[in-house]
């Protein structure tokens, strides 16, 4: 297993779920931000964990709902931005 570097930086990671009942789509959408150091493999093993939890938040809503979709699809995209300057309060 190689060392990763670390980057010093912001992160946001937008959450989506495409929930489908027939042609009806209802999109859900919800972003985490932060700033402090990460790696590739940190965002991986973080988006992951979040997918798994938004999952079971979009499932639990729907169960009190009348209506079931017939599938649900669920993406994450990470976008980072390397900068030192808002860490270091320069």
């Amino acid at each position: 297993m190689s060392k990763q570097k670390n980057t010093t930086g912001v992160v946001v990671m937008t959450l989506t779920a495409t929930a489908y009942k027939g042609k009806i789509r209802e999109i859900y959408t919800s972003r985490i931000g932060f700033c402090g150091q990460y790696n590739k493999e940190i965002l991986s093993k973080m988006g992951s964990e979040f997918k798994r939890l938004y999952a079971e938040q979009t499932e639990a809503a729907y169960r009190e709902k009348s209506i079931t979709p017939d599938k649900i699809v669920y993406r994450i995209s990470t976008k980072s931005t390397e900068c030192d300057m808002i860490l270091n309060g320069e």
